[in-house]
């Protein structure tokens, strides 16, 4: 994807391990937990770094597809892990907090197509988690009114909140950053659509 120089900067599994970990503090884990966590978070951060140089070249929509739907695979297998070391309050607490996951997940998507760096990822993460927040409170409120939202307004609304960020996201990427995540937006949003999908069943 970039120069070995460069490749060493971008952000390392421990580092997305971590990230991973600490986003799932609102389940008050035990230090038991945490490690067995911790665990899970790396071997799917060893599997996306596998992943990403397998798939090798960032500028082609067909090989970032490719990292998504494998990357879907990835974490449900890490979330059946998860589930499995759950007290049924934090599995009750982990349903209710899909924002966070989505908001990994789609952090997780964006690590190697866009060769984020350590100090890149919970930047990304935060304007994530308000992008998707800010969807799923749309979501809401239209569900509330019991309007029926078909796959036409729920693409349409996680579209436009995902829009919304462009300008947070130019902040902090680079340039060549900025034209692959334009290249590769509706990727990226679709992402989050699937990823939802399979989190229903």
């Amino acid at each position: 994807m970039t120069s070995s120089l460069l490749k060493a900067q971008i952000a390392s599994v421990s580092t997305i391990a971590e990230t991973m970990t600490t986003n799932l503090d609102y389940l008050n884990l035990t230090d038991n937990q945490k490690n067995k966590v911790l665990y899970f978070n790396k071997f799917a951060a060893d599997a996306l770094n596998a992943l990403d140089k397998k798939v090798g070249d960032n500028s082609n929509i067909l090989n970032n597809k490719a990292i998504t739907s494998e990357l879907i695979g990835i974490m449900v297998q890490r979330d059946t892990s998860l589930r499995d070391i759950l007290t049924p309050d934090q599995e009750s607490q982990f349903e209710k907090n899909r924002v966070k996951e989505l908001t990994s997940f789609r952090t997780l998507v964006m690590v190697p197509l866009l060769d984020l760096t350590d100090q890149q990822v919970p930047k990304v993460y935060d304007i994530n988690l308000k992008s998707v927040q800010a969807m799923q409170d749309d979501l809401d409120k239209r569900n509330k009114s019991k309007r029926a939202t078909s796959d036409q307004d729920a693409r349409r609304i996680i579209t436009n909140q995902f829009k919304n960020a462009d300008k947070d996201f130019e902040a902090i990427l680079s340039p060549s950053q900025i034209t692959i995540y334009k290249n590769n937006e509706q990727l990226l949003i679709d992402a989050v659509r699937n990823n939802k999908k399979v989190q229903a069943k």
